[in-house]
C-alpha cells in the first residue's frame, strides 16, 4: 500500500485526557482573571481554542445560549445594585462604572470557559469522556455519574422538543397563557427523561459496562499531545500572571 494512503496524523480522535486536562487548565486560569482590561484576551482565547479545536462552532454557538443570557443579566443588573463611582443618574437609578467591570469580568470569564469547555470537549464521544476520566484518576462512580447527566439531559431535552411539537399541533395556547401547560410539559418530560436514562444504564450495564474489558482501552500519548498540554500549561500560567500584573500595576 502506497504512502498516500495511510491516514494523516490529524484524523486520529482527540485524545480524551488531552482534552480534559487542557479545558480545567484553561478554566481555572480564566477563572482567576480580575482586570476588565483582559476581558478582550480572553475572548481571544477562547476564539483561538474555538478555532483549533476542530469543534463545530455552529453547534457549541447553540449551546451558548444559557450563558449568554446569564452575562448578559450580570451587565444590565449589576452596574445598578453594585459600585461606588457613579457613571450615570437619573432620579433614583445610578449606573455604577466599578459595578460594570465587575460585570464584564464576570460576564467574560462565563462565556470564555463555556466557550473554551464545549470546544474541547463537544468533539469527543461521551463514552471515551468516561474512559479518558478514569485514565486520569477519577473515581468510577464520579465518571459514571457526570456520563449519566449528560446523558439524562439529552434525553429531557429531546422529551420536552417532543412535546413542544406536539403541542404546537395541536393548536395550544401562547404566549403567557400557556405557562401552565410549559409547566406541565416540563414536569411530564422530566419524568419520561429518568424512566428511559433508567432504562438505558440498565442496558449498559447488562452489557458489561463498568469492568476493565468494556471500557475502551485509550493508546499511550503521543509527543505532540503532550507538548500540546505544556503549552496550554504555559499560557494558562501566562494568563494568570499578565492580570496580576495588570493588577499590582507592573504593567
Amino acid at each position: 500500500m502506497s504512502d498516500a494512503a495511510a491516514p494523516a496524523p490529524a484524523s486520529r480522535p482527540a485524545d480524551p485526557r488531552v482534552r480534559l486536562v487542557m479545558a480545567v487548565m484553561l478554566a481555572f486560569s480564566m477563572a482567576s482573571v480580575g482586570n476588565v482590561v483582559m476581558v478582550p484576551l480572553l475572548g481571544a482565547v477562547a476564539l483561538a481554542v474555538l478555532a483549533c479545536s476542530r469543534a463545530d462552532a455552529v453547534q457549541v454557538r447553540s449551546r451558548l445560549r444559557g450563558a449568554g443570557v446569564v452575562a448578559l443579566a450580570l451587565v444590565l443588573v449589576l452596574p445598578f445594585v453594585a459600585g461606588d463611582r457613579v457613571l450615570w443618574q437619573a432620579g433614583a437609578l445610578r449606573w455604577h462604572a466599578d459595578g460594570l467591570a465587575t460585570a464584564l469580568v464576570m460576564g467574560a470569564r462565563l462565556l470564555a470557559i463555556v466557550t473554551v469547555t464545549l470546544a474541547l470537549l463537544v468533539p469527543v464521544a461521551p463514552f471515551r469522556l468516561v474512559a479518558g476520566a478514569r485514565a486520569l484518576g477519577v473515581p468510577a462512580l464520579m465518571a459514571d455519574l457526570a456520563f449519566l447527566t449528560l446523558r439524562y439531559l439529552d434525553e429531557l431535552r429531546a422529551e420536552l422538543a417532543r412535546a413542544l411539537l406536539a403541542r404546537r399541533l395541536r393548536g395550544g395556547k401562547g404566549g403567557w397563557r400557556g405557562l401552565p401547560e410549559y409547566g406541565v410539559l416540563l414536569a411530564s418530560a422530566l419524568i419520561r427523561g429518568q424512566r428511559r436514562a433508567e432504562r438505558v444504564w440498565a442496558a449498559m450495564r447488562l452489557r458489561g459496562y463498568g469492568t476493565a474489558a468494556a471500557m475502551p482501552g485509550l493508546p499511550p500519548l503521543a509527543g505532540r499531545d503532550i507538548w500540546a498540554m505544556v503549552w496550554v500549561a504555559c499560557g494558562s500560567v501566562g494568563l494568570v500572571m499578565l492580570d496580576r500584573a495588570i493588577s499590582t500595576g507592573a504593567l
